[in-house]
């Protein structure tokens, strides 16, 4: 949880969480790191969390905040998914700090490439951000 970043009233603890992961796989939120194996081949891996989320906890739904504003209307990041509804916010409840009841984490996503993931054609779209 956080008391900053964009969308919410400044103090309000709250999670940022967002349906689509091609999102969540930008390194802003999934940083990738290397492991070079014995036979000198570099494979590279990404984490992102899978979580359940309770609809009703939801209160912001708000477009993305990565790609520079000369190309919002041009560049698709997810084709499931409208950029405008990228960044759900679900704000924290008085004396609460943990939303066991709200998000559920319940898997670890990872993706292993042979390449660099910017390299990655669903990246494509990271050529646009700030």
């Amino acid at each position: 949880m956080s008391t900053t970043g964009c969308y919410y009233d400044e103090g309000v603890m709250r999670v940022y969480v967002s349906p689509s992961i091609e999102y969540c796989a930008h390194t802003r939120y999934a940083k990738p790191w290397t492991k070079t194996e014995k036979n000198g081949k570099t494979r590279w891996f990404q984490l992102v969390f899978q979580c359940r989320v309770n609809p009703e906890a939801v209160k912001k739904i708000e477009p993305e905040t990565l790609i520079r504003n000369r190309y919002k209307n041009d560049v698709t990041i997810d084709p499931n998914f409208d950029n405008k509804e990228l960044e759900w916010i679900i704000p924290g409840k008085e004396g609460i700090y943990h939303m066991n009841q709200d998000i559920i984490c319940y898997g670890l996503m990872m993706r292993v490439s042979d390449v660099n993931p910017e390299q990655l054609p669903s990246s494509e779209w990271w050529k646009y951000v700030r």
